[in-house]
């Protein structure tokens, strides 16, 4: 046996003795990889061939036994070689080999043995290709079929063939037999061209009218199509595949689109409106970063220049924290929102007291209104209103429509929070008398990105996503939303409505009110920026320098102290509200004092057309935010070393 199946090509080895010793040829060699030869020669088979005994151990005692040779036709045996496991299909036999001294008389087994494994790989993916052909054909949504033969007879149809003829059973027969009408209209003729001249031919948005089942009214259709001949061998055409599409609702739709131009121009330009919408959001976010970037880097240099001036450490150091926890609130609504969108925001509800809550938004606003020079009063009830509901949550959602009311009041505003019971519902308003909400804008204030939509002029920053924090958060709580307002100028209210708990009982509570109040030798130099830290810190440094400053929160305050103050240099942010900083360069070059005054523009805008705006609207130079004081520095000394008079 040994001299057997050393002598042949063909992979063959041989399982002998009690322990099944391993012996094979090198044809089978080649079979098992390095990972097995030669440390597998007279090694038990168990040993070599645990990670597949489960397979092969029962045919082997099947032969030791003398139960009979086996046969494997194509079988999957996993073994690892190559140092990785592998999917293998042998063709193998295991036949006994006679010894009268051993048990059942068979002192071994003797495997003849073929690796099949690209033959049947080879062989599945032509059945997985056949398979998807198939599907494809029958699941094509264009419609499909064969003819064969001069007299093009049908061999095989898709449904959507079927479903174009009115379902009429065409296989088997000929275009003629089956479609009568097609003959009529002149496709026979077409096909006849086909198959003679060997030549495709393609058409687009072709009738084909039929006549459905008897008593029906004819039907008509429209259709994009190719007749494809087909060749055999020699390059005779033995038939024709004919593949197309049904196109009669798009002949259709093109009619309704000439009737309809204006709506779809209306439509592209709301597209084109989104996509507006995003380009500002990037830009609104780059800028409010750059804005209270600018603050701290100005606050640092503040520390830098003054460190043993308490008063200015401290100042400085309340702008960095002030302008971290706003660049730290934009990132949490940012995450917030991405949240909310793929819904994994987990709410923790429990009984709440709405007067608490809303006790709670009003003091962590308190710091924002009271910058804004805003009154901020809250009207509570003697009985106490019980929702189930997210404490953070909520106070989240109110502070947002407090700090919005803020944000859209000019300095000096009103804003009222009240609550009460309204039927089983809690009703909680936030009211300002500030710019107010356009009619048209009072559903889209909900939406994504809404506030860059309005002008930078108009507002006093933020990201424009508010709002959809507020109305997602509300819904989650199975609360409503809703914005009021009589226009431009008439102030807003957003109503909130949140279920009461059912079985809560409500608690008296005082009636109170919560209030909070209101709240620069070298050039002559005007800051304006509605930045309040920004500002300050900016004006710090420039009177630490020599420079006599005063300071402006918005562009027409800007303009009134600029007529008095006649400064040398104005640092001017482009997005103020009131008046902007272009209209504001504008208004400064048309005085005599202002001709020759430095005009620098300090924004968070810094692309090349916010460059060329600026420079049109009689900007000397354009920084972009967070400012490097030595840039001012230097412009203001040249300028200093060039004005005519007095410093």
């Amino acid at each position: 046996m040994v001299r057997l199946i050393l002598n042949t090509g063909h992979p063959m080895y041989i399982w002998w003795g009690d322990e099944n010793a391993c012996l094979y040829n090198d044809a089978y060699r080649e079979c098992i990889g390095p990972e097995r030869h030669p440390c597998s020669l007279g090694r038990p088979a168990r040993e070599v061939w645990e990670e597949i005994w489960p397979i092969i151990g029962p045919q082997i005692e099947q032969v030791r036994e003398g139960r009979g040779a086996t046969w494997n036709v194509n079988h999957l045996v996993p073994i690892t070689r190559h140092g990785r496991r592998e999917d293998v299909y042998w063709t193998y036999s295991y036949s006994p080999i006679d010894d009268e001294l051993s048990p059942h008389g068979i002192g071994g087994v003797l495997v003849v043995c073929t690796e099949t494994t690209e033959q049947v790989l080879a062989t599945q993916r032509m059945a997985a290709e056949r398979d998807q052909l198939g599907q494809l054909f029958e699941q094509a949504p264009s419609f499909m079929t064969l003819l064969s033969g001069a007299h093009h007879r049908f061999e095989i149809a898709n449904p959507s063939y079927r479903k174009l003829v009115g379902g009429r059973d065409v296989v088997g027969k000929t275009v003629a037999e089956a479609l009568p009408e097609a003959v009529e209209q002149g496709y026979q003729l077409l096909l006849d061209s086909v198959y003679a001249s060997g030549e495709a031919y393609i058409a687009k948005g072709a009738k084909f009218s039929y006549q459905g089942s008897p008593g029906e009214p004819g039907a008509e259709r429209f259709v994009d199509f190719v007749y494809q001949p087909i060749k055999g061998s020699d390059g005779r055409v033995t038939g024709i595949f004919v593949e197309g599409a049904d196109v009669t609702d798009r002949e259709t739709a093109d009619a309704a689109l000439r009737a309809s131009e204006a709506k779809y121009r209306e439509l592209a330009q709301a597209l084109a409106e989104s996509n507006q919408a995003k380009d500002e959001f990037l830009a609104t976010l780059a800028h409010e970063l750059r804005n209270s970037l600018a603050a701290i880097r100005n606050a640092l240099t503040l520390q830098r220049r003054a460190r043993h001036d308490e008063r200015i450490l401290e100042s400085s150091g309340d702008i960095i924290e002030r302008q971290m926890a706003h660049m730290v609130r934009l990132i949490d609504d940012l995450m917030d929102l991405s949240r909310l969108t793929r819904g994994i925001v987990e709410l923790k509800r429990e009984p709440l007291s709405l007067i608490g809550v809303v006790r709670q938004a009003v003091e962590a606003s308190h710091a924002g209104v009271e910058q804004s020079g805003h009154q901020l009063v809250a009207h509570l009830p003697e009985q106490d209103c019980v929702v189930d509901a997210d404490e953070t949550r909520l106070i989240q959602v109110l502070s947002n429509l407090i700090n919005n009311a803020a944000k859209f009041t000019p300095q000096g505003g009103h804003i009222e929070v009240s609550l009460r019971s309204e039927a089983e519902m809690a009703v909680v308003t936030v009211r300002d008398d500030g710019i107010g909400i356009a009619p048209d804008m009072l559903e889209r204030v909900f939406d994504m990105f809404a506030q860059v939509q309005r002008s930078h002029d108009q507002v006093g920053g933020g990201l424009g996503i508010g709002l959809t924090l507020v109305r997602q958060l509300v819904e989650r709580h199975g609360g409503s939303v809703e914005a009021r307002s009589a226009g431009a100028g008439q102030g807003s209210e957003f109503v909130l409505r949140l279920p009461l708990a059912t079985h809560a009982v409500l608690q008296p509570a005082p009636a109170a009110a919560v209030q909070a109040g209101a709240t620069g030798m070298g050039l002559r130099v005007l800051v304006a920026d509605d930045n309040a830290d920004a500002a300050e810190s900016l004006s710090e440094l420039l009177a630490m320098s020599g420079h006599e400053v005063k300071t402006a929160a918005d562009g027409l305050a800007a303009l009134a102290i600029a007529e008095a103050f006649q400064p040398q240099a104005m640092l001017v942010d482009i997005a103020m509200p009131g008046l902007n900083g272009h209209e504001l360069c504008r208004r400064v070059r048309q005085t005599p004092w202002g001709r020759e005054a430095l005009m620098i523009a300090a924004s968070g805008w810094g692309q090349q057309g916010d460059r060329q705006r600026s420079l049109e609207a009689g900007f000397d130079h354009h920084l972009v935010k967070p400012v490097h004081y030595a840039a001012v520095d230097e412009l203001l000394a040249a300028q200093a070393d060039h004005a005519p008079g007095e410093r």
